[in-house]
């Protein structure tokens, strides 16, 4: 059973408040990240532009070389990781968007189909090779530390996923047509979570949230209940939530909503 709440029951605040538009910024965008202390992150062809949750340009990125920046990784706002599957190639940013690593040949590394990747502990990350079916741990010295060989037998399903992502400690795979498969920080198979259908999937403290058309979903991996969660807007591509702010990215850029007296 679904239930369906408003973002103010979801996060438990003093009754009276309601969501108001807080910010917007305006620009024709791809993509749509933020981060856990509530950055945005925009991304436009081959540029990266870093706003703060007022809508404030802070920092922009480009690289021409790479094209179109296809995947980011957010969960340490100290380490970004971009990645670029049709180029093999990841790139690491700092929280100015300046290039802190070298880039990461992935065809040097044998991963030259790579598909997915993903920060990790220790500044190492993970990438997911669709050729082979495994996933690969590497430290930041680029050395192999874990890796998990023929996930499709492991978990007893033909996957195709399109988002690997790593949260305290858990290393997150969705797949559209089976949901979440969940693995431990070694790379241990733990479990799945059977909720297929979402456009993306975003983890944190409080909950794992699934963007569906239209809808936005919280489960708690607890009470194994699934809230959907009463938007304020119907015309957007994609939202994201982050503690008591909605974040949406429309035609016209971002709009930001607030929960407010």
């Amino acid at each position: 059973m679904v239930l369906i709440v408003s973002i103010g029951l979801l996060t438990q605040v003093v009754t009276g408040q309601e969501l108001k538009e807080f910010a917007s910024i305006e620009g024709d965008f791809d993509m749509l990240v933020t981060d856990h202390i509530g950055r945005v992150y925009l991304t436009q062809g081959y540029e990266l532009f870093l706003y703060s949750e007022e809508g404030q340009l802070l920092y922009q990125f480009s690289d021409l070389s790479r094209g179109e920046i296809e995947q980011l990784d957010v969960r340490n706002p100290l380490k970004l990781l971009l990645f670029y599957p049709g180029y093999a190639q990841i790139a690491f940013l700092d929280n100015t968007l300046s290039a802190t690593l070298d880039i990461v040949e992935l065809s040097q590394l044998q991963l030259d189909l790579a598909q997915l990747a993903c920060t990790s502990f220790d500044n190492g990350f993970w990438v997911y090779d669709p050729v082979s079916f495994r996933l690969v741990r590497f430290d930041q010295g680029l050395n192999i530390t874990n890796e998990v060989s023929n996930i499709n037998m492991l978990i007893g399903a033909e996957t195709n996923p399109t988002q690997l992502m790593e949260h305290d400690s858990w290393l997150y795979m969705y797949d559209a047509e089976y949901g979440i498969f969940v693995f431990d920080s070694f790379g241990t198979y733990i479990k799945s979570i059977p909720i297929p259908g979402a456009k993306y999937i975003s983890v944190r403290s409080n909950g794992i949230f699934l963007e569906f058309e239209n809808r936005l979903v919280k489960y708690d991996d607890l009470s194994l209940q699934q809230i959907e969660i009463e938007l304020p807007i119907t015309d957007y591509r994609s939202v994201r939530i982050e503690k008591k702010k909605l974040f949406f990215l429309t035609e016209n850029g971002v709009k930001i909503y607030s929960l407010s007296n």
